[in-house]
């Protein structure tokens, strides 16, 4: 159980990192990212966390200009 407990302190750190990281690009960077993902990316795989993250991201900000 300890060690579960490390993987998911360790994966809530990487994704507190990528979120950072995604919310330091700019409009076109995020735009570039989502671009080069696969359209429809294995369901449970990193490029589909990525994906939902950087959509995030960018609906966080339309909805920020509106």
């Amino acid at each position: 159980m300890k060690i579960v407990a490390e993987l998911l302190a360790r994966l809530d750190d990487t994704m507190r990192t990528v979120k950072g990281q995604l919310a330091e690009m700019d409009a076109e960077q995020l735009k570039r990212l989502v671009s080069l993902l696969a359209p429809r990316p294995s369901i449970g795989s990193a490029e589909m966390v990525l994906t939902i993250l950087a959509f995030r991201e960018i609906e966080a900000r339309n909805r920020a200009e509106t």
